[in-house]
């Protein structure tokens, strides 16, 4: 979901950039730059949160597939040491 806020915080920005130039008017150079500021901080935040978090998912789903690949070999096993016994 973080990527995803980032993204919204985007499009939030530029669409302040895009309000702040009205045809009517001149455009204010500081209401550019507030929602170009919006926009970058937004993009930075959801990449600080998503990028961890993309580390963690991807450590411990390795995990999860190293136990998965345990347990099947442990299945075998228990099925050949029936097998045997009959």
């Amino acid at each position: 979901m973080a990527p995803y806020l980032g993204l919204f915080g985007t499009v939030v920005g530029m669409i302040e950039i895009f309000a702040a130039q009205s045809p009517n008017s001149a455009a204010d150079p500081a209401q550019l730059a507030h929602g170009i500021s919006v926009a970058l901080y937004n993009t930075a935040f959801g990449l600080i949160v998503a990028i961890p978090s993309m580390v963690f998912y991807r450590h411990f789903r390795a995990l999860v597939d190293s136990y998965l690949v345990d347990m099947e070999q442990q299945a075998i096993r228990l099925v050949d040491a029936i097998n045997q016994g009959r």
